[in-house]
């Protein structure tokens, strides 16, 4: 299904359902890609949109729980303090219970229960997409810190 076919389809499903925009959606969730209506677009459109949820999902997972983390993650997680962890719970409960909803919508699908989801999805994403950059730019910061100290110590070394 071409773009253009794929907006006309929506709009008909958000006069239908009170959906967020088209653009808003797609530039927050990228649901022009999908291709083809499976027969249930509501339902595409809401998987689509838990692609990204379900993906900072493991990455604030790996921020609770590094035991499983790559050495690099380990070193980047090192400096989170309990401010930070405040923030990191509060996406990630936030996250997960769209995710659990997402679940039982999986199970038992209607076009009334997908339409509300995906506008909770889309605000919960609007609520919390500030605290997802911060938890992102922890990271930055931290491997910035990180670089700083081992090319710091190199100097030392060196000198």
């Amino acid at each position: 299904m071409k773009l253009s076919e794929f907006k006309k389809v929506y709009e008909q499903l958000n006069v239908k359902h009170s959906l967020p925009s088209f653009d808003n959606l797609n530039t927050d969730f990228d649901i022009g890609k999908i291709r083809r209506d499976s027969g249930n677009l509501i339902r595409d459109i809401r998987r689509v949109m838990m692609e990204k949820i379900v993906y900072y999902v493991r990455l604030v997972e790996v921020m609770i729980n590094p035991s499983q983390a790559s050495p690099i993650m380990l070193m980047l997680l090192k400096e989170i303090n309990l401010e930070d962890r405040k923030i990191i719970d509060s996406v990630m409960n936030s996250f997960v219970e769209l995710e659990i909803a997402s679940h039982k919508l999986d199970v038992l699908s209607n076009a009334s229960e997908e339409s509300k989801l995906i506008n909770n999805i889309n605000s919960t994403w609007s609520k919390k997409r500030d605290d997802v950059m911060y938890l992102v730019k922890i990271l930055e910061k931290n491997l910035r810190n990180k670089s700083s100290s081992i090319n710091r110590k190199s100097r030392d070394y060196f000198s």
